[in-house]
């Protein structure tokens, strides 16, 4: 078996968070582009990549999240800011299902030097939902490069050319912008196929389409489990495929998790073979978002 099958059936032991979600309000506003910027990593046994905030003048953490287009942040953390709540809301689409959320202005927001003032955010009136971290888009930061250093525990934003790692092998994937998220392209026993990066997901899975189109092979079920944003269980399925091509990256025969999942359809992909690229897998690599070129850079 590959390293990504290794991979992925580790991370299926596991309890798993499904946080790609979407949201139909305003998409948010960048904070202006400045020098070279760093902000620290957290440590989390989820490997998602949380740093320092400040709300309010209150510190707290966020998850910095390629699958989401609108800030959530914790109704606690808003409580100087409740008068101001609007009548209005958002619609938030995840793996299991969906929910509505009031939205509302925060007077200030921080993480590391980019501040926000009057950011317009969804209130997260539930502890678990879908996890217990605020969540802050990486759409928010306008630097031209946003440089995943997981291994080093640091993100870094800044202008020019992403940086090369010495010794490092170099995959560079074209990607495309739909509705605020990140997709690349990738195939699967010459299938081709749709990949969300979701920095907000711990598992990597494909849909039902796309297994059923690449012809995978059912293994034994498993008693595995995703837990999506309407905090319902979604069983999870495994697959055996013989290739699959991503950016210059060929993995032969490799397992990987199937979930049928609403999230899609919503995205506008139902009948489209799609997948979902989480930090299971992302989490092995120095992840880079070339703004200006529409690239995704993998380097390890």
């Amino acid at each position: 078996m590959t390293h990504l099958g290794s991979l992925v059936e580790k991370s299926m032991k596991a309890a798993v968070a499904g946080l790609i979600w979407v949201c139909v309000a305003m998409l948010v506003q960048p904070a202006h582009a400045t020098e070279r910027q760093t902000l620290t990593l957290l440590d989390h046994d989820r490997n998602w990549p949380i740093t320092p905030i400040m709300i309010n003048g209150r510190t707290s953490r966020a998850l910095l999240d390629t699958g989401a287009t609108i800030a959530l942040i914790d109704d606690d953390l808003l409580a100087y800011d409740k008068a101001k709540a609007s009548p209005h809301a958002t619609q938030v689409r995840g793996i299991g299902g969906n929910r509505v959320l009031p939205v509302t202005n925060v007077s200030s927001l921080s993480a590391g030097v980019q501040a926000w003032q009057d950011l317009r955010v969804a209130v997260n009136l539930v502890d678990a939902f879908p996890v217990q971290e605020n969540i802050l888009p990486v759409s928010l930061f306008e630097s031209a490069v946003i440089d995943f250093d997981f291994s080093g525990g640091t993100v870094s934003l800044y202008d020019g050319h992403p940086k090369r790692i010495r010794g490092a092998t170099r995959n560079a994937i074209k990607y495309f912008d739909h509705d605020g998220l990140i997709f690349i392209p990738v195939s699967i026993n010459g299938v081709s196929g749709h990949a969300l990066l979701d920095t907000g997901s711990t598992v990597t899975f494909i849909n039902s389409h796309f297994a059923e189109d690449a012809e995978g092979i059912h293994r034994v079920q498993e008693a595995q489990e995703i837990r999506g944003s309407d905090l319902n269980r979604n069983a999870l399925e495994v697959f055996k495929f013989q290739k699959m091509q991503l950016g210059n990256k060929k993995i032969s025969d490799f397992s990987i998790p199937v979930l049928e999942t609403e999230l899609f359809a919503a995205l506008g992909f139902e009948e489209a073979p799609m997948m979902v690229i989480g930090m299971d897998l992302l989490s092995h690599y120095r992840v880079q978002i070339d703004r200006k070129r529409k690239r995704i850079i993998l380097q390890r």
